[in-house]
């Protein structure tokens, strides 16, 4: 019998070994039904963008719920049926999703949510001011983490702005002098990361500074946020491609964190009105394009020279280029950038479960496409969601002629 089994596990590919344990185990036929769709490419029906959008939100609020009505769980895994523990990080960036779809449609009970999560954030926060490394596993040590810290300012000061709240500016500022303390002098973060390693991405934490410092008037975040982005700008290769933009020097970057990295560098430019920033975004941004299929799939990762070695895709970094193009075309008006984001999103669409009775798979967006892919394989992830919905509402917008994105709107005044 054990060599019986041995010979099976030989011969049957890993992926339907994964789907026949989550069946025999638990009964659920979801991974077989994911891998299947994997294996024989058979995506999902779209529906019409605002039905993808009001799916991607409701998923956002079961996790939420799943997660004691506080943050967010950080993810929903297929395999064993089961939400990860609460995110503080990705938490911090939801909460403006919420706040613009609430804007958006007039529900306030999105308000509501967002609100949650930010008075939930304040109780996490460190004793130093920053916020610590997630997901919140009951056996990590809650270390200070820089990118995290970042993207929790973020939803602290737009919390702030809805509310007038004192307490959320000043945990904010908090973690902003915190980050600027922790910054080496040629405005790279290496300490307080997870390998001791500088990220673009962290483009990502000067922009969140710079709203910070729009919020607070502290030039001293203004500052640590130009040293960053100039240590960023320093990466970029001629043809648009960032170096240090994966979380280690050796890997090639998932589209993900280049995606950080682009948004971070557009959005900072924006803000500041600095031609330098936004010509480089675009730039990155128009390399990633023309590796764009037809079908609107951007591989999960590119090295150097734009090389991509494998074929699956990174929902997540495909939904955030959607919404980099579609921030683009707001700013130049040209169409290319339109029609980018509209496939990138419709790709999404495919890999997306609108239709299932279990809150932990209706509306949710996996790490991969196909679901076993290399990026949190079977997992359906909130942050995933929230690009996704950041996505779809910005092309909402846009075609109802509503505001199409708060930084290209401030830019163009």
């Amino acid at each position: 019998m054990m060599l019986l089994k041995q010979l099976v596990r030989r011969r049957v590919d890993r992926h339907w070994r994964d789907a026949v344990w989550a069946l025999r185990t638990r009964g659920d036929a979801a991974v077989l039904a994911g891998v299947a769709r994997g294996k024989w490419n058979l995506p999902h029906a779209a529906g019409a963008p605002a039905d993808h959008l009001r799916a991607s939100l409701a998923w956002l609020c079961a996790a939420q719920e799943a997660a004691g009505n506080l943050g967010v769980a950080s993810f929903y895994d297929m395999r064993t049926g089961e939400w990860g523990p609460l995110y503080p990080e990705t938490t911090g960036y939801i909460i403006p999703t919420f706040l613009d779809f609430a804007d958006f449609s007039g529900k306030a009970e999105f308000r509501e949510r967002a609100l949650r999560m930010a008075d939930w954030l304040l109780t996490v926060q460190l004793e130093g001011g920053a916020f610590p490394i997630g997901p919140l596993w009951p056996d990590w040590e809650r270390s200070p983490l820089v990118f995290d810290t970042g993207q929790i300012i973020q939803g602290l000061v737009r919390a702030h702005a809805e509310t007038g709240r004192a307490e959320y500016l000043a945990a904010a500022r908090r973690a902003g002098d915190w980050l600027a303390a922790v910054q080496d002098k040629d405005g790279c973060w290496r300490q307080f990361t997870p390998l001791g390693h500088g990220n673009t991405y962290n483009a990502r934490t000067a922009w969140a500074l710079l709203q910070l410092h729009q919020a607070a008037g502290d030039p001293g975040h203004q500052a640590a946020a130009q040293r960053g982005l100039r240590w960023v700008l320093a990466q970029q290769m001629p043809d648009g491609w960032f170096a240090n933009a994966g979380f280690t020097p050796e890997e090639d970057p998932l589209t993900h964190t280049i995606a950080y990295t682009i948004e971070g560098v557009l959005q900072a430019g924006l803000l500041l009105g600095d031609e330098a920033l936004i010509g480089a975004a675009r730039r990155a941004a128009d390399a990633a394009m023309a590796r764009q299929t037809a079908d609107g799939c951007l591989r999960g990762r590119y090295g150097n020279g734009w090389r991509a070695s494998v074929e699956w895709s990174c929902l997540t970094g495909t939904a955030q280029m959607a919404q980099i193009w579609l921030e683009l075309y707001a700013l130049t008006s040209e169409a290319r950038y339109q029609q980018a984001a509209r496939t990138a999103n419709r790709h999404v669409m495919q890999a997306q479960n609108t239709r299932s009775s279990r809150p932990g798979l209706r509306g949710g967006v996996g790490g991969s496409q196909p679901i076993y892919g290399e990026y949190e394989p079977y997992r359906l992830l909130n942050w995933a969601a929230k690009f996704f919905a950041d996505s779809l509402l910005m092309d909402e917008r846009q075609r109802l002629g509503a505001p199409a994105g708060l930084a290209a709107a401030e830019a163009r005044r």
